[in-house]
């Protein structure tokens, strides 16, 4: 195994497994492979560490522009591995997302899932997802919930305010409670579609009554029956060839009867001989008999088809009848088919509608009364999901406090800011509700909360929406905190940090490494810093350096061994001259970050 893995740590498993980055601004041609727990990635700046993050974002549906494309290539090309552990949850994920996407299911196995993305000149890119074209909106879904990036310059998952509710329910809502909110919305919505279609105005439901009237009357006239197509389409055929099984059957009952020299009467012969042979010797006696038996049943067969042939006879009438039927029948299905079985339920179904408009007083009534129940039970189910979302919201305040703290960012608060969901206009009356305070909400499937996360940084402040967050570091931290408090809530299996030692050092610096190597046990981690406090938590350590080769610039990562990483170590801490004494303090920060 790669890095300096450290035994018995953890072993979560991993998501992104492989990364390779082809002609891509000053990376000429790079290649990472990733393992689980947290990867850290060092180097001088203006190295191109930041390009690395761009080539992730890439795959996360980032927008593509044909200046990154180095000079004198035809196109860049990023391509990546994920392979969630077999049995997981992120793969249970990964699946289902394919799914939902309209990919085609692949078995992920030990190479995982391939993504690829390449960028050409002329803006043209292209875009393949377990070797399936796609776009880059579906590589955004389907790769924005397998790694995250908390970037100042990068899109972010958590800076989505549409996300917020959902980490907050999973957070410690019960799930049972989001169940008994959505089976009672689907309930309140069904009663609200059969009210308004009880409560068409007058006009429209004469004019539909008057339609539905019609189309039944043309049904009843025809009066189609179960299987009558089948049925008519054989007589048809039966009909049609007549004279071809009439011939046929006569010169069948003229070769095994009635014609001269016909089977049965050279087999009579035979018989009578067989019989005479038997006094002679009595084994012929037994093919004497067999062919008697024989005989009896040509004769039954020759009778048959004798009685068929009587049977058979043209009748261009009642072909013309048949004919005239299944005519009136195809109309019928082009118009509500495809099959007969299909049209009958159709007829059924009209009969039905038709039955519930010349009750439409009674059925509005009942509709109407149906919505009020659902309304009601609906509304009760959204207040106590409301309550459980305000306890877990006051919960996660308190360890998001907390957490941020060792973060560097004492009395910082993070607090979930819980309202009800706006109504809008052209909303559906019957999911509006106005509350004691006299606002409108619109309840949804997850009932009629919005939540978003607000932050103060600093005592003092009053908390701001995260996307008003201008410092990188401080929004890496407060992602930190989040990913350490939710655990696996978010489902993301791979979180790439950046800036995250903005602002920081020393003890503090100590904290954030600590934390992000714990965040590791349960999520892989990638790690972009300028601090050897964090650097010397990473179980893989990537140095990315910048060469210049014939006059060009190219970016290199390069993977460290143990003697490579202290040294590493020492120069972040030491600057371009490495003593003795950095090596030392170097060597004591891998000691306390591994626990040896």
């Amino acid at each position: 195994m790669v890095g300096s893995r450290r035994a018995g740590c953890y072993y979560a498993g991993r998501m992104l497994t492989y990364l390779r980055i082809s002609n891509f601004a000053i990376l000429d041609e790079v290649e990472l492979t990733f393992g689980p727990g947290m990867t850290v990635l060092t180097g001088e700046t203006g190295a191109g560490k930041s390009l690395v993050l761009d080539a992730v974002a890439l795959l996360r549906g980032g927008r593509a522009s044909a200046d990154l494309i180095r000079t004198g290539a035809d196109e860049a090309r990023i391509e990546a591995v994920f392979a969630p552990p077999p049995g997981s949850a992120a793969e249970d994920g990964l699946r289902e997302r394919m799914a939902r996407l309209g990919l085609e299911p692949v078995a992920l196995g030990d190479e995982g899932l391939v993504v690829r993305r390449v960028l050409g000149r002329g803006g043209r890119s292209r875009i393949h997802i377990a070797g399936q074209l796609s776009t880059a909106a579906v590589l955004g879904e389907l790769c924005g919930g397998l790694i995250d990036i908390s970037g100042q310059h990068e899109h972010q998952s958590l800076l989505e305010v549409s996300r917020h509710l959902r980490l907050l329910d999973r957070s410690g809502v019960p799930a049972e409670r989001l169940e008994q909110m959505a089976q009672a919305f689907t309930r309140l919505q069904e009663a609200s579609a059969a009210l308004q279609a009880a409560s068409l105005d007058e006009r429209a439901r004469a004019e539909r009554e008057e339609f539905l009237r019609f189309q039944l009357a043309e049904l009843e006239n025809v009066d189609p029956q179960p299987g009558e197509d089948e049925i008519l389409r054989k007589e048809q055929k039966r009909l049609r060839s007549v004279e071809k099984l009439l011939s046929a059957a006569q010169r069948a009952e003229t070769c095994l009867y009635s014609g001269e020299a016909s089977v049965l009467e050279q087999l009579g012969v035979v018989t009578r001989e067989l019989h005479e042979l038997a006094a002679l010797d009595p084994e012929v006696a037994g093919f004497a008999t067999q062919l008697s038996e024989a005989q009896a049943l040509l004769e039954d067969v020759a009778h048959g088809v004798r009685r068929y042939t009587d049977t058979l006879g043209a009748d261009p009438q009642r072909l013309q009848e048949i004919e005239d039927r299944l005519h009136q029948l195809g109309r019928l299905l082009r118009k509500h088919g495809p099959d007969l079985a299909t049209l009958l339920r159709k007829r059924e179904e009209m009969a039905q509608a038709l039955l519930t408009l010349t009750r439409h007083e009674e059925a509005r009534e009942a509709a109407q009364a149906a919505v009020t129940r659902a309304r009601t039970a609906a509304a009760a189910v959204a207040g106590e999901l409301s309550r459980a979302r305000q306890q877990v919201a006051t919960e996660l305040a308190h360890k998001a406090s907390a957490a941020l703290a060792d973060l560097a960012m004492k009395g910082a608060r993070l607090l979930p800011q819980l309202e009800g969901r706006a109504a809008q206009k052209g909303d559906d009356p019957a999911l509006t509700f106005t509350a004691t305070d006299g606002t409108v909400r619109r309840l949804g499937r997850d009932g009629w909360d919005r939540c978003e996360l607000l932050l103060a940084a600093n005592p003092g402040e009053e908390p701001r929406p995260l996307h008003r967050i201008a410092s990188g570091g401080e929004l890496s931290r407060v992602m930190l905190a989040l990913r350490r408090i939710l655990g696996q809530a978010d489902r993301v299996a791979t979180c790439v940090f950046d800036e995250v030692d903005a602002g920081i050092g020393g003890a503090v610096a100590d904290r954030v490494g600590s934390q992000i190597r714990a965040l590791g046990r349960n999520k892989q981690v990638i790690c972009i810093t300028h601090l050897p406090q964090i650097a010397a938590y990473g179980d893989d350590h990537f140095r990315v350096e910048k060469h210049v080769v014939t006059g060009r610039t190219t970016t290199r990562v390069r993977h460290l061994t143990a003697a490579e990483r202290r040294e590493e170590i020492a120069r972040m801490l030491g600057g371009a001259k490495i003593t003795a004494k950095s090596r030392a303090h170097a060597e004591e920060l891998l000691r306390e970050a591994t626990g040896a």
